[in-house]
C-alpha cells in the first residue's frame, strides 16, 4: 500500500497567524465539507433538546446562564468555536481545513458568546425554531462561525435549547455530549454562586487550544479485548476487541472491500420515485429542509424490543434496529415495484467509532468530535423478490435477518473506522460524482441517554430534566434521512426532508407505512 500520511490529521499552530491552530480535515469530515459547500448545505447537523427545571426560582436570568454555560462548554470543547477554511492546492481541489483561534481574553469569549448564542421568542417547539433559522449553510464563508445555540423559554419551568452546527467537527453523538456537557455547566450556574468566579480561575483564556480534540484517527487505541457486556450476576460474558491499526494486510483487505462493494452497488441503488416533477435542481434553487417524526407508546416499544426474540431463520436476537431498519427496506419497494433484478438496497452504514478509541476517549462523554466509520448495508433486490410483500411481518422479519447478517459482516471488518480517511479520499478519486442520492439514508443512534444524560446532577436531588430531545440535519438531496432512537423506553422515528424535492404529503405518508410495517411485528 502507498504511504499515507497521517501527520496532516495532527493540530498545528499556523505559521503566518501564531493564534490560530489547524489540522487537514479527516475523512467523513472532508465529505461533510464538500456537502456543505456544493451542496447547500447538505447534513448540516441539529439538536433540539427539551428541558424543565424543578424550581422555577431557577428560571431567574436563565438565558445568561446558559450563554455562561456556552463560555464554560468552550473551554472543554474548543471546536464549538472553531472554523473550517480552504486552501488552493495547485491543479487538484482544494485543502480542507478545521482551524481555531485562540481567545486572547475573556472579553473575546464574552463577544463570541453574544455572536452565537440567541434568544428567540415566539416559538412554541424547537423544529419550528429549526426551521426558521436553519435553512442557510454553516459556515457561511471560509473562517465564519458555524456552531450556534438558540434558546426558546416556553413557560417558568420549561425552556429549550437548539444547536446548528457544520457537521464537519461534530457528528450527532456528538452533539449530544455538548448538550451533557452544557447541561452539566449550567446547573452549577444555577446551584452555586461561586461557580462563575471558579470558571474564571479555570478557564484560562489563550491556553484552550490544549483542549483540542485530536481528530479520531489520532484517537484510536491500541488493540486489545475489553468486557463489553455483564449478566445478571456481574460475571463476564462477552469480550470484543478494540482499537484499529492503520496499516498492514487486513487493513488494506478492509479497504479494498468496502471501496469495491461501494463502487459496484451505488449505481444500482434502489431509488424512491414519488419526487415533485420537475424534479428540484440545485443549479437553481435552495432547498427548504423539515422533519417529521413519529414516538411510539411506551407499550409498543415493548411489544417492538420482544419482537426481535427467538427469530426462526436469525442468527441471535434481533435488535431494534434491525427490525426498524428491514421495515424502511420496504418503503422504496412500495414507492417503486423494483424491475431491475441486478438492483439492491443501497444504505451507507454508519457506526458509532468511539469504542475504537483509546480508554481515555472511550467513555460516554468523552469524544464529542467527528467519530464514524461506514461500509455499505446491502441488500439485493433479488431477495426482495423472494418476500411475501403481502405478509408484513413476515416481510419485516426476513429483512431485519437480512440485515443483521450485513451488520455482522460490517461488524467484522477490522479497520472499519481508520480506514475511513482513505476510503473516503479514494471515493472523492473517482469521475464523475455520483447524481444526487433519491434513495433513502437511515441512521439508528440508540439508546439517547448514553450520550445525552437525562437529569442533572445525575445524583441527588434534580436541578434540570431532559423531557425530548431530537437530532435532524439539513437535506438537500430528494432522498430523504431517516432516524431512529430511544428515550425513556419510547422508541422514536423521524425523517428529514428536502421539502422542494418531494412533498411533505408524501413523507408523511413514507413515515405512516414505516410506522405500520413496524407495528406489525407486535401483533
Amino acid at each position: 500500500m502507498d504511504y499515507f500520511d497521517y501527520s496532516r490529521y495532527h493540530w498545528s499552530q499556523d505559521d503566518k497567524i501564531p493564534r490560530r491552530y489547524k489540522r487537514e480535515a479527516c475523512g467523513g469530515e472532508l465529505m461533510e465539507d464538500i456537502w456543505n459547500v456544493m451542496n447547500h448545505g447538505e447534513q448540516n447537523l441539529f439538536i433540539g433538546v427539551y428541558a424543565r427545571l424543578s424550581d422555577p426560582n431557577a428560571s431567574f436570568d436563565l438565558f445568561e446562564k446558559i450563554r455562561c454555560a456556552w463560555k464554560s462548554l468552550r473551554w472543554d470543547v474548543p471546536t464549538i468555536a472553531c472554523s473550517t477554511m480552504h486552501v488552493q492546492n495547485g491543479q487538484r481541489p482544494p485543502k480542507t481545513f478545521i482551524t481555531y483561534d485562540v481567545a486572547y481574553s475573556i472579553e473575546e469569549v464574552d463577544e463570541w458568546a453574544r455572536q452565537t448564542v440567541n434568544l428567540k421568542d415566539g416559538f412554541s417547539n424547537l423544529d419550528d425554531l429549526r426551521y426558521d433559522v436553519g435553512q442557510e449553510p454553516v459556515p457561511a464563508e471560509d473562517l465564519g462561525l458555524q456552531t450556534f445555540l438558540y434558546v426558546a423559554l416556553f413557560s417558568a419551568t420549561t425552556f429549550g435549547v437548539l444547536l446548528r452546527t457544520s457537521h464537519v467537527p461534530f457528528d450527532g453523538a456528538g452533539t449530544k455530549i455538548l448538550m451533557s456537557k452544557l447541561f452539566g455547566h449550567l446547573t452549577h450556574y444555577i446551584t452555586d454562586p461561586d461557580y462563575a468566579l471558579t470558571q474564571n480561575f479555570t478557564c484560562n483564556w489563550g491556553m484552550e487550544w490544549k483542549n483540542l480534540l485530536p481528530a479520531k484517527m489520532e484517537a484510536l487505541g491500541e488493540i486489545e479485548a475489553v468486557v463489553v457486556t455483564n449478566d445478571a450476576e456481574n460475571a463476564p460474558v462477552e469480550e470484543e476487541l478494540t482499537g484499529e491499526s492503520r496499516d498492514g494486510l487486513e487493513f488494506s483487505d478492509s479497504l479494498s472491500k468496502v471501496l469495491t462493494s461501494i463502487t459496484t452497488s451505488l449505481p444500482r441503488a434502489h431509488v424512491f420515485k414519488s419526487f415533485i416533477h420537475p424534479p428540484f435542481n440545485a443549479d437553481l434553487q435552495k432547498p427548504s429542509t423539515r422533519r417529521l417524526a413519529h414516538i411510539f407508546t411506551a407499550e409498543q416499544s415493548v411489544k417492538i424490543k420482544k419482537a426481535g426474540y427467538d427469530v426462526e431463520g436469525t442468527s441471535g436476537r434481533l435488535t431494534v434496529n434491525h427490525l426498524i431498519h428491514g421495515a424502511l427496506c420496504l418503503l422504496p419497494v412500495i414507492d417503486n415495484p423494483p424491475t431491475n433484478p441486478d438492483g439492491v438496497l443501497f444504505y451507507y452504514g454508519l457506526v458509532d467509532g468511539r469504542p475504537c478509541l483509546a480508554k481515555k476517549y472511550r467513555g460516554p462523554l468523552d469524544f464529542p468530535g467527528y467519530c464514524i466509520g461506514m461500509s455499505p448495508i446491502i441488500i439485493p433486490i433479488s431477495f426482495i423478490h423472494s418476500l411475501p410483500l403481502h405478509d408484513h411481518k413476515a416481510s419485516v422479519l426476513s429483512l431485519a435477518g437480512a440485515v443483521q447478517l450485513e451488520y455482522k459482516k460490517q461488524k467484522e471488518l477490522p479497520s472499519l473506522v481508520s480506514m475511513e480517511p482513505q476510503l473516503i479520499e479514494s471515493m472523492l478519486s473517482y469521475a464523475p460524482p455520483p447524481p444526487p442520492s433519491a434513495f433513502p439514508s437511515y441512521s439508528g443512534d440508540g439508546v439517547g441517554s448514553r450520550y445525552l444524560l437525562p437529569k442533572y446532577p445525575m445524583t441527588g436531588p434534580t436541578v434540570i430534566e431532559i423531557t425530548d430531545f431530537f437530532v435532524g440535519l439539513n437535506k438537500c438531496d430528494p432522498g430523504p434521512f431517516f432516524r431512529t432512537t430511544e428515550w425513556n423506553g419510547r422508541i422514536m422515528l423521524s425523517v428529514d426532508f428536502n421539502e422542494k424535492a418531494v412533498e411533505a404529503t408524501v413523507v408523511q405518508g413514507w413515515m405512516d407505512k414505516w410506522r405500520e410495517l413496524i407495528l406489525s411485528l407486535t401483533f
